[in-house]
């Protein structure tokens, strides 16, 4: 026995399950990911200011940090289903997101930024962003709700520490500055941690949750549920995929466009550029309190069930600041968008371990995301133009509540894949070839 013990890797022998770890990955991931949107968002101003470029320009900016991911993740996602793929992605892209910040402190040129944060900035993020979406569902199954979220927190923890320490480094150096931090957070936090990446517990010998084999079926109601193990092309003949995919890519608009913009709304609103930015704090603590709270909730429930409840909540919620200008403020606002883009960003990634499994869930999530990257990394661009083209942020946030009220119709015509001892047959998909 101590022969055998001895040969074991040492993740497995460590006194917690080594999943946390693969958590604590996407956590920081999810920092520089979402962080940067948020870092642009405040740095707009001052930057706009003294290079005299428009809103438009700043946000298109951040806007093609995103489309590059409609490109990069189906290339790649499949790579994050191997024993290595996930490790060399995740170094790869903490490298170039360490050139690419180093170098925006010396732009003087609208394409210059848009090449450095935009392209650069965006193959580095797709090649880092399978984390929470790919390879956090691989590691649990009755403890996915919660690990999926803690592994997304570190986007909202952002907004609340970024507002002061941005502040008071462009306060104090400049925004230039603030760029340079960045680049060496994003090589000590965000690349050397890459290292410790690994694709699924199986491959060090462990089993989902680190529970006995017997325990890893997740309950759901009175039946025992086996979890799905779809393939990708097996996936694409579910008319769930494609459903999702149109629900879930229409919804997206609310992950970046609302919280990069939070400071420059409440600044057209009259305020200071100190507490305007106070509503991305607000923001960032209603992120992470709903997060914990809805992945516990996940953990108990369908993934559908929740998401309906929660995009019916973001149809009202959004608009709120068009309707109610007196009555809502930096801290209300940002309280009542976190509480459902937070929650959004993270349970709109558990649909396609939840509905498909965790084997090849890289390569069907790759297939899933690129319609909601495109959506979502519009969400800046589309408020900065509807902002200049009108004179008000309203028509744009609008949108974005109608979004969500699409995505609630969408997910409540799609019919949840369960295989259980009761049931096996799914209302509209198609079941795949038995070939498990």
């Amino acid at each position: 026995m101590s022969s055998v013990s001895t040969v074991r890797p040492w993740q497995a022998r460590l006194p917690f399950f080594y999943g946390w770890i693969i958590v604590a990955l996407g956590f920081v991931a999810s920092v520089f990911s979402i962080g940067m949107t948020w870092a642009a968002g405040l740095l707009a101003v001052p930057m706009g200011g003294e290079l005299q470029w428009s809103r438009s320009a700043i946000f298109f900016a951040v806007s093609m940090r995103g489309w590059i991911g409609i490109v990069v993740t189906p290339m790649i996602g499949s790579y994050l289903d191997t024993p290595n793929g996930p490790r060399a992605l995740a170094l790869a892209g903490g490298v170039l997101n360490t050139f690419s910040l180093a170098l925006i402190p010396f732009v003087n040129a609208e394409w210059q930024f848009v090449m450095l944060f935009g392209v650069l900035g965006g193959i580095a993020q797709a090649a880092q962003g399978g984390i929470s979406a790919a390879i956090v569902p691989k590691w649990f199954l009755r403890q996915r709700g919660s690990a999926v979220a803690i592994s997304t927190v570190g986007g909202a923890l952002a907004a609340v520490f970024l507002p002061p320490i941005l502040a008071l480094i462009t306060h104090e150096a400049g925004w230039r500055a603030s760029w340079g931090a960045f680049a060496i957070a994003a090589l000590v936090l965000g690349t050397l941690p890459a290292f410790l990446l690994r694709r699924q517990p199986e491959d060090l010998g462990l089993l989902p949750d680190g529970r006995p084999a017997e325990q890893t079926s997740r309950p759901s109601g009175t039946s025992r549920v086996v979890e799905p193990s779809f393939t990708r092309d097996e996936a694409l003949h579910t008319s769930a995929f494609w459903v999702l995919l149109t629900g879930i890519a229409i919804g997206s608009l609310v992950n970046n466009g609302i919280p990069a913009s939070l400071a420059p709304i409440f600044v057209d609103h009259g305020l200071s550029f100190e507490m305007a930015a106070s509503a991305l704090i607000w923001y960032g603590v209603a992120s992470i309190v709903t997060k914990l709270f809805w992945g516990w909730i996940a953990n108990r429930f369908a993934v559908r069930s929740v998401l309906l409840i929660l995009t019916l909540y973001g149809t009202f919620a959004l608009p709120s600041l068009v309707f109610f200008p007196s009555l809502v403020g930096p801290m209300s606002y940002g309280l009542l968008s976190g509480f459902y883009i937070g929650a959004y960003f993270f349970l709109s990634q558990m649909v396609w371990a939840d509905y498909f499994g965790r084997s090849h869930v890289g390569a069907i999530s790759a297939l899933g995301r690129p319609a909601g990257l495109l959506i979502g990394a519009t969400g800046p661009f589309l408020l900065a133009f509807t902002r200049d083209l009108t004179g008000s942020y309203d028509l744009g946030i609008l949108l974005n509540a109608l979004s969500a009220a699409l995505c609630f119709g969408c997910l409540f015509l799609v019919r949840p894949i369960r295989r259980t001892a009761q049931a096996t047959s799914f209302p509209l998909v198609s079941t795949p070839p038995a070939s498990r």
